[in-house]
């Protein structure tokens, strides 16, 4: 037996996880065909391209929220730190960060579970998250003997490495995981 404690905003959680001998394993194997087989492509603009042609929509979970989000650390910041409307600031923060995160969590549950209805056999692409994310490498050229930065599109590549972050696409082949395993 093991057990871990999370804390949360305002709430905590203590997994307890007993090993159980008596439980038989099984496993079924499903032999892929067209028919029971569907590929799964993910994208930005829509979460995931299926390969019968449809389309599954992005929750954009982030997005909704990233005003909220954004205006309230600067407001704490014009707070004494550790006092009690400090406290409630960051109380606020930390439950707005923690319901976005669940809203896009529970999206990424039912997705999976629209998708199993369809077929039995998922195929989804093998993605380089860590790639997809990269800052951009800074351009320099050297004009009257100074060092000058170059534009290099940060600014739209910071955008899209927001709304690829939002999509969350490494939480999602976990979740698809747990839900085949099921």
């Amino acid at each position: 037996m093991t057990g871990t404690v999370i804390p949360e905003a305002e709430v905590g959680y203590i997994f307890l996880t007993l090993e159980a001998q008596t439980v038989p394993v099984t496993v079924a194997e499903i032999q892929p065909t067209a028919e029971n087989s569907i590929g799964i492509d993910l994208g930005i603009t829509n979460y995931a391209y299926l390969s019968k042609g449809e389309q599954v929509e992005n929750a954009r979970c982030l997005r909704e929220y990233a005003q909220k989000l954004a205006r309230r650390p600067s407001k704490l910041a014009s707070r004494v730190k550790g006092s009690k409307p400090w406290k409630i600031l960051k109380g606020k923060i930390s439950k707005l960060a923690q319901f976005v995160a669940r809203a896009r969590l529970d999206s990424q549950f039912k997705t999976p579970h629209k998708l199993f209805d369809k077929c039995d056999v998922w195929v989804v692409e093998d993605l380089s998250l860590k790639n997809r994310s990269k800052r951009v490498p800074a351009k320099t050229d050297i004009e009257d003997g100074t060092l000058v930065d170059l534009p290099n599109g940060q600014g739209a590549k910071s955008g899209l490495n927001k709304s690829i972050l939002d999509a969350a696409h490494g939480q999602f082949t976990t979740v698809l995981k747990y839900v085949a395993g099921k």
